[in-house]
């Protein structure tokens, strides 16, 4: 500061300026993140220009952060467009829903105002927000059956049961307890697939065949992919 006090003396700058040049140092310092111009001409400061890029608040999120939370705080700190996807997930079946390009903020206060979706940034840098809904998909609707697959489980096809359009797996059957519990004409339909067109019809079948499970437990109703 001395060494730069000289100098200005030696340009006769007027005292004004000195206290100008100090403050703004001193600003430049504190901020630690400033870049000060100063245009002089014929021993006179014309103009003083700043520049510094805005000071983050909002802290870093953690290591046990959610994608959710990730998210926001990404968007939070970035002033830009970004494009929006909205990915349903049903118990049967998936639906994808482009919503176009939104200005972050926009981004932003739609998944704070649904504080049950989650969201995360794919690989091109768009936001892929989740809604999870306890319904079948209107395409699931008209699709779904739930049969016995080839290894035994109680699984979701879209269509009558086959090896290859299997959706969902449920949970492994004791097909002996089956054999000796049910009729013929239940287990020619549980091999043909019963067919589900809602969420009631659906959980009912689950419940029904949940006696006959192999792994008897809490979680014997939660399917598994």
């Amino acid at each position: 500061m001395k060494e730069l006090k000289k100098r200005l003396k030696r340009k006769k700058w007027p005292v004004w300026s000195l206290g100008l040049v100090a403050a703004i140092f001193l600003i430049s310092a504190a901020v630690g993140a400033a870049s000060v111009y100063l245009i002089v001409s014929s021993g006179k400061t014309e103009r003083v220009a700043e520049a510094w890029s805005p000071v983050i608040s909002a802290d870093e999120p953690g290591v046990d952060a959610t994608p959710r939370e990730r998210t926001l705080h990404s968007l939070s700190r970035w002033n830009g467009e970004v494009e929006v996807v909205l990915h349903r997930v049903y118990l049967c079946g998936e639906e994808t829903r482009m919503l176009g390009r939104h200005a972050t903020s926009e981004a932003r206060d739609l998944l704070i105002s649904h504080l049950d979706w989650d969201a995360k940034f794919d690989r091109t840098g768009t936001v892929v927000m989740e809604e999870k809904i306890d319904d079948l998909s209107p395409a699931c609707r008209s699709t779904s059956y739930i049969g016995l697959d080839e290894d035994g489980n109680l699984s979701l096809f879209d269509g009558p049961p086959r090896k290859d359009n299997v959706v969902r797996t449920f949970f492994q059957l004791d097909v002996g307890l089956l054999e000796s519990s049910l009729s013929k004409e239940r287990l020619h339909e549980l091999a043909n697939g019963i067919k589900v067109s809602d969420k009631d019809e659906y959980n009912s079948v689950l419940s029904t065949f949940s006696d006959y499970a192999l792994e008897r437990s809490e979680s014997v109703l939660q399917p598994r992919t």
